[in-house]
Parts: structure tokens; C-alpha cells; sequence
């Protein structure tokens, strides 16, 4: 995976406007990860109620946005689509070892509270001891 330098967020643009049913896990670890981390970041910039001023974007940035808009397509995304595109994550996050990761993406979107829905007898215990430390 490759960071775009625009702040764009396209593996998270592409995701969402995809609607693909299939898991985020079956694109591989490096995708969920990559996934995981635009989500956060667009979710901070949602709650802090910040956006990209179109005076910041590059020529074609604005081109490409109005082809988006054209098409319908728009980078403004709701809470609660990125929380469900988080909570897909969080699945694969939990069933591969990684409890870390699938605790802070749940702080993040602001739905931690839902853990319990996730874990099981054999991720209970190590998501714990990240909570307590």
C-alpha cells in the first residue's frame, strides 16, 4: 500500500463507495491496516468539523472532484458509515492478533462500548491487559 501525499484517503473513498459485502480481511492485513488508519484520521477531521478548503486543493484535485460530484460520488462521509466500515475491521483486527489495533480503531470512531459484541474466549484476555496498561 502507498500513502497519496494529498490527503485524499482513496483506499477508504474506493471502500465505502464500492458497498462491497465482501470482509476487508480478504484484501490481506497491509489493506486492513491502511483501511484502519484513514478511517481514524477522516473520523478525527469529522469530529473536529474540519474539511479540505478548496483553496488548498491542487488543480486537479478540483477536477477531480467534479467529476465525483458529477457522478455522485462524495469524500463527505457520515459517522456512521465510517463507524461500520471500523467495525469490519475490527473483526479481522481481533481474529488475527491484532487487539491492539482493534481497541484504539473502536476509541477512535467513538465506539468502544461495543468491544464486548467482539471478543471471545480466546481474544477476552489480551484485550484486557491492553485496556488495563
Amino acid at each position: 500500500m502507498t500513502y497519496s501525499d494529498n490527503g485524499k484517503r482513496d483506499t477508504l473513498y474506493y471502500r465505502l463507495i464500492s458497498k462491497s459485502k465482501e470482509p476487508a480481511g480478504d484484501w490481506g492485513h497491509e489493506y486492513v491496516r491502511h483501511l484502519a488508519a484513514e478511517i481514524g484520521t477522516e473520523y478525527s477531521l469529522l469530529a473536529e468539523g474540519k474539511t479540505v478548503d478548496d483553496a488548498d486543493k491542487d488543480e486537479k484535485t478540483l477536477e477531480e472532484d467534479k467529476i465525483e460530484a458529477e457522478h455522485g460520488e462524495s469524500r463527505n462521509f457520515t459517522p456512521k458509515q465510517l463507524q461500520k466500515a471500523a467495525e469490519d475491521c475490527v473483526g479481522f483486527f481481533l481474529s488475527h492478533n491484532a487487539e491492539a489495533d482493534a481497541v484504539d480503531l473502536l476509541l477512535e470512531v467513538e465506539r468502544i462500548h461495543k468491544l464486548p459484541d467482539w471478543t471471545d474466549d480466546a481474544t477476552y484476555g489480551r484485550v484486557c491487559q491492553y485496556l488495563v496498561r
